[in-house]
């Protein structure tokens, strides 16, 4: 087939939204020929060009689209950059009838951005029609927010709002009633993409792990004996909930006097993470390791763990706990979002999100399980391995989206014009 993707943020990569479509693109690559529209910004251009100058993709094509130098800014800073990406999607629906007019597509794939309250310029082409994986649904309750720095509290009250007003945009809800099928990366998500108006909506992981990362990661050692450590990994930003961690970790220290909690990664919140150790009575053994040097320190690192936490307000997905589970580490986490969605009761814990204490206490209480029951850490481990194999392999990711490409070509029905 021709398939035309609207790929935003794309480029060679392994990790984040364009690594996501840069995967997309060479698996749909492995049976049909792939036009994609990449935004002309953020590098994007300078990182493909020479990659594909060097490692030629035939029946690849990828398309530039840049909006007039006097709207180049509002991609720059991120207050604005929201602004920027809408009005790109709109001069896409454009471009794309060109494109269509020329090659006459057979379907068409929105991949990034992979959030599900922004339009897509696809929605307009009237050709059978992936919208997704999308997430950006999930929502942490209130009393979580509550606990938040002020400037974090106006930050999820920006969110929300944006949120909420995109919602009732006539764009938005026709690109939901053009999609044959609308892709959610999480629960709440996929419940969104119904409220909108999606007529089929299905879940799907929005990170796939290809054989070799697979090898990687199943070549680490299982959890060792001795005291029990804990990991965080990831962008010190406030919405990662490691504050939550760090609390879990303090409570659980008590009756374990030689665990420690590593914390990996840099970011602004960093500064606010500090005091939180330093309060909860644990803080000599709460251990920010900073960025390392290596990615192979970082395996190394997680090779000595027995437990990821990632309590997270809202995360659509969640690379890092689909690599913990590849890796044999149970993950915490609380019940909303990507790294709930990822987990089972045999390869994890969410915790309740009543309330800030309860969860916090939960997460103890898993810790503290994992630390006195050895052999069902044991147990866990290999659990999560394996369903880290069968759920997010790149076999099993592609081979679903390959059946929803099929699926949407029998199923779409051209509206009359």
């Amino acid at each position: 087939m021709k398939i035309l993707l609207s790929a935003y943020s794309c480029f060679p990569c392994q990790t984040s939204e364009p690594g996501n479509a840069w995967r997309i693109i060479r698996e749909a690559l492995k049976e049909h020929e792939v036009w994609a529209v990449i935004a002309d910004a953020h590098q994007y251009r300078e990182l493909t060009e020479p990659w594909l100058a060097q490692n030629p993709l035939p029946d690849f094509h990828p398309v530039f689209l840049r909006l007039p130098p006097a709207l180049q800014w509002l991609s720059r800073r991120p207050a604005t950059s929201a602004i920027y990406y809408h009005l790109w999607q709109e001069r896409l629906r454009g471009l794309v009838r060109d494109l269509h007019a020329q090659v006459r597509f057979d379907l068409v794939h929105h991949v990034t951005y992979g959030r599900y309250w922004s339009p897509s310029g696809l929605r307009e082409l009237n050709l059978p029609f992936i919208w997704g994986p999308v997430g950006a649904a999930e929502t942490p309750p209130g009393s979580f927010v509550r606990e938040l720095p002020l400037k974090c509290r106006l930050t999820e009250a920006v969110r929300d709002g944006a949120r909420i007003f995109c919602e009732r945009t006539a764009a938005l809800r026709a690109t939901a009633r053009a999609a044959t099928i609308a892709i959610g990366v999480t629960r709440e998500s996929c419940d969104a993409l119904a409220r909108l108006g999606a007529a089929r909506v299905e879940p799907l992981p929005q990170i796939a792990l290809p054989d070799t990362d697979l090898a990687q990661f199943a070549a680490l050692p299982p959890p060792p004996p001795g005291p029990l450590r804990a990991l965080c990994i990831g962008r010190h930003v406030y919405w990662k909930g490691f504050q939550l961690a760090i609390r879990a970790f303090a409570q659980f220290a008590r009756k374990s006097p030689d665990a420690e909690l590593w914390i990996v990664n840099q970011g602004p919140f960093r500064a606010e993470l500090e005091r939180t150790a330093a309060a909860s009575g644990a803080g000599d053994r709460v251990k920010f390791l900073g960025t390392l040097p290596q990615y192979a320190d970082v395996l190394e690192r997680l090779g000595r763990a027995h437990v990821l936490l990632h309590p997270a307000l809202h995360e659509a997905f969640g690379n890092v706990c689909a690599e913990a589970l590849a890796a044999g580490r149970p993950v915490g986490c609380l019940d909303i979002g990507g790294p709930a969605s990822q987990i089972t009761p045999a390869t994890g814990f969410a915790a309740p999100v009543a309330s800030p204490a309860g969860a916090v206490a939960a997460l103890a209480g898993f810790l503290e399980t994992l630390d006195r029951d050895r052999p069902r850490l044991a147990a866990m481990s290999a659990a999560a391995r394996a369903h880290a194999r069968e759920t997010f392999s790149m076999q099993a990711v592609s081979a679903r989206l390959r059946r929803f490409y099929a699926e949407a070509i029998e199923q779409h029905q051209p509206k009359r014009t």
